[in-house]
């Protein structure tokens, strides 16, 4: 499953919002990178040394249920637009 992520560090929660949105990666589409779901996410986490990326890993992985070895940044490192997969 792969979608975008927009990440807003250096907030007063950490959250996930959008995560809805996910739900018609269910029915199997095949989509293009412009057509992801896109989700936000609320960290406190700093963007210094990786810190926030490691935040997002683990906000999705505790919302969505999985495994954090399973979630991967695939693109957007050091970007606020990140695009994400979770391996099946």
């Amino acid at each position: 499953m792969k979608f975008t992520c927009k990440v807003i560090t250096r907030s007063s929660r950490n959250e996930m919002i959008g995560a809805e949105n996910l739900n018609r990666l269910d029915l199997g589409m095949k989509e293009k990178e412009d057509d992801l779901p896109e989700i936000k996410i609320y960290t406190r986490a700093v963007p210094v040394g990786g810190k926030a990326n490691k935040e997002v890993i683990r906000i999705i992985s505790e919302e969505l249920d999985v495994p954090k070895s399973r979630v991967h940044i695939l693109k957007g490192e050091t970007s606020n637009k990140k695009i994400i997969e979770i391996d099946d």
